[in-house]
């Protein structure tokens, strides 16, 4: 049984010892206080420093994400923290593609008009060469191909009147009425056709030279401005056709010399008015620019940068010194937006105060309060700070593939991931139900904490313990709540409840304690993990590599008794085809997963060891 503490912050009682306490009590002294007092100072000013304009948002890449890496570990060296890598470092290095640059002297696009003027268009302002069509050249004369859709079951193909072969097709953005709920497009609802690499396929498949791109102009309505997307905007998978995104500004100004023509004879010489008369009709307009023809190429290169999980460890002694208790928490975050941002196009520093430099200043003072105890603990303790968690739980699978401790006497996992938002003194511990003592010894830590600790029993797959997880290791993940900041430039450090994060960092405290205390392992359940379902969206049953680097989309576990599961998908298969439809990442699987409805049957078509294989797949409804 955990002691019932008559106050909060126990843990004091342990390292100044209770006679001494009491003696410090009976005297007047404001030691305690002034010890909890410093305790939330110091957290506070983890966070503040993490959440720091200077940190950059902790984004791959920057010098901000560097400079959290180093101070962690000079407050695991500081606390008395050995090094968790061998060559002493702290630092356990692994590499992502980051960024996929243009090589410059490599790429250009020249538009030459009717009249022969040759157009040289600029870089970043003009056009934006873009990675999903891969390195490349052509030259050819310009075909207007409207959305670039072929689908005649819907009655609408954009290709069925023109020969595109050898050409360069100009294709507009997305699909025809976006905002009639019944336009055959599924109503107001995104579908495959509207996909960037359905569009290049279809192009290849029509033997076009290129694909010149354009933004549709109801979204940049939408939006207040004509946005050119960046090099890898699409994915980097190499569709093996140059293409680019080009401005309205330049495709207006080749309808200006050369229109296109409706059937009736009507002329439209600006986007948005070949855009309303497609919308109206629901027909395609697709005809040759005559006389126009481009001159593109481009080349690019994948930048990797690199990332590192922060390792300390603090031995244990006794004969259960050699098992280990792993606690973690992400330290990076998104950097100045972009990529996982909900607001993508707004470069801004996401400094990430609760997601996660809370679970980070967490696990540094819990690495303090043990460190502090006058005897080691009865087993090994492994604080690691994850580094590439926003990109798919980098940092986190490169351990586990990786372990600097052996995780078959690895006997728990303990996660924070957001714990800076507390409200209503709610701290909610997911997946005590991958313990069969989890519920008892939470319910114990809680006991006169004045913290309503809410177990979960199902399993999330979104952060740092699911690797762990998936090993057969126990893991909790403590988590205070979503909140309209969350990834965006307001999740700051005034907006921390300092309270809730010392009140979890106690609750942590006495259950680590009395896991630490424990005669014998904890005893593994496997407990269903939580499903990724939408209202709307069928469900499929699999956990999907989010961090891309594949030729399609990589399944990282599939969950028991799912659709996936008896349709034969496995762990490790790469989804390439779904319905017929190529899949190049999770946009594009969320987008077919839309189209159909429990109780549909569909094709999968994965790559599974060197060979393509079909899985036939009924979908269902999320348990």
């Amino acid at each position: 049984m955990i002691p019932k503490p008559a106050f909060p912050h126990s843990g004091i009682i342990r390292r100044f010892g209770l006679s001494l306490f009491l003696c410090l009590v009976v005297s007047g002294t404001t030691a305690v206080a002034e010890e909890v007092a410093s305790a939330m100072a110091r957290v506070a000013d983890d966070i503040r420093y993490l959440a720091s304009e200077e940190l950059e948002g902790r984004g791959p890449g920057t010098q901000g994400r560097q400079l959290a890496a180093e101070y962690i570990r000079d407050e695991f060296q500081q606390i008395g923290l050995k090094s968790g890598v061998e060559d002493g470092s702290y630092f356990q290095p692994f590499e992502m593609p980051l960024d996929t640059e243009v090589i410059e002297d490599q790429t250009r696009l020249v538009l030459h008009s009717p009249d022969q003027q040759a157009f040289p268009l600029e870089m970043g302002k003009d056009f934006q060469p873009l990675a999903a069509g891969g390195g490349g050249q052509a030259s050819a004369a310009i075909v207007f191909a409207g959305y670039g859709i072929s689908a005649p079951d819907l009655q609408y193909d954009d290709y069925a009147d023109i020969d595109v072969e050898g050409k360069i097709v100009l294709v507009i953005r997305r699909e025809p009425q976006q905002d009639d709920e019944d336009s055959v497009f599924d109503g107001k609802r995104t579908t495959t056709h509207s996909l960037i690499r359905t569009k290049l396929n279809v192009a290849k498949e029509q033997k076009a030279a290129g694909v010149l791109f354009v933004n549709d102009p109801f979204s940049v309505k939408q939006d207040g401005k004509d946005q050119l997307t960046n090099p890898a905007g699409f994915g980097t998978r190499n569709a093996e056709i140059p293409f680019a995104h080009v401005s309205q500004a330049w495709v207006n100004q080749i309808l200006q010399q050369t229109p296109i023509r409706a059937a009736d004879g009507r002329s439209f010489s600006d986007l948005s008015e070949v855009e309303a008369e497609i919308d109206r009709t629901g027909k395609p307009i697709s005809q040759s620019l005559e006389g126009w023809s481009a001159d593109m190429q481009a080349a690019f290169e994948v930048r990797p940068v690199p990332l590192a999980n922060v390792i300390g460890v603090l031995e244990g002694s006794g004969p259960l010194a050699d098992e280990t208790i792993v606690l973690g928490a992400h330290y990076d975050h998104l950097g100045f937006g972009g990529y996982g941002s909900r607001r993508p196009n707004e470069r801004a520093v996401h400094y990430g105060a609760d997601d996660n430099a809370s679970g980070t200043a967490a696990i540094i003072e819990l690495a303090r309060r043990f460190a502090a105890m006058p005897v080691p603990p009865a087993r090994r303790l492994v604080f690691i700070a994850f580094d590439g968690e926003e990109r798919g739980l980098l940092g986190s699978r490169h351990y586990v593939d990786n372990p600097t401790f052996p995780l078959a006497d690895t006997i728990a996992m303990l996660n924070y991931d957001m714990v800076g938002r507390m409200s209503d003194g709610v701290l909610t511990a997911m997946g005590s139900g991958s313990a069969a003592e989890f519920a008892r010894l939470l319910d114990q830590a809680a006991d006169s904490s004045g913290v309503n600790v809410r177990q979960s029993t199902r399993m999330t797959r979104n952060s740092d313990h699911f690797p762990f997880f998936q090993q057969n290791i126990p893991t909790l993940h403590f988590f205070t709540g979503l909140h309209d900041d969350y990834h965006t430039p307001e999740d700051t450090f005034d907006r921390i409840n300092m309270d809730g994060v010392m009140q979890t960092i106690d609750v942590s405290e006495r259950l680590l304690t009395a896991i630490l205390e424990m005669p014998q392992r904890l005893s593994f359940v496997e407990t269903q993990p939580k499903p990724r379902s939408k209202r709307g969206v069928a469900y499929l049953g699999i956990t999907p590599d989010y961090s891309g680097g594949t030729e399609g989309l990589r399944v990282v576990s599939v969950a028991d008794d799912s659709p996936a599961k008896r349709g034969g998908l496995e762990a490790g298969d790469i989804i390439t085809q779904f319905g017929g439809n190529p899949i190049e990442d999770i946009t594009a699987l969320t987008a077919g997963l839309r189209e159909h409805r429990s109780g549909d049957t569909v094709e999968i078509t994965v790559h599974r060891d060197g060979q393509t294989v079909s899985c036939s797949v009924t979908l269902g409804d999320a348990p």
